[in-house]
């Protein structure tokens, strides 16, 4: 899984998980699960979700609720630079 995690404007940290690379750089493709403070929001079929996924997602919602802008780019396999850029993977922590 591919996973970014973005700060907005408007729902502070937004974490998306994408199947693939090439889903998470294209333009309109919906991740398969995101969540952010608002909550869990699912892009695909419950049955298509990996095992665990949802758990993951809905700590990640629950952590976000409280606060919006709380610490979560542990959870990042990838960023981008600025907005527009292409993905690079984020290095592995000690």
């Amino acid at each position: 899984m591919i996973v970014t995690v973005t700060p907005t404007i408007g729902d502070g940290t937004v974490v998306r998980w994408y199947y693939t690379e090439s889903d998470a750089e294209q333009p309109g493709i919906e991740p398969v699960i995101s969540a952010s403070r608002n909550g869990v929001r699912i892009g695909v079929f419950f049955h298509q979700l990996p095992d665990g996924l949802f758990a993951t997602a809905q700590e990640t919602y629950e952590q976000l609720r409280r606060d919006s802008n709380a610490d979560v780019k542990h959870l990042a396999t990838h960023r981008r630079r600025n907005l527009f850029g292409p993905l690079e993977p984020v290095p592995p922590t000690p």
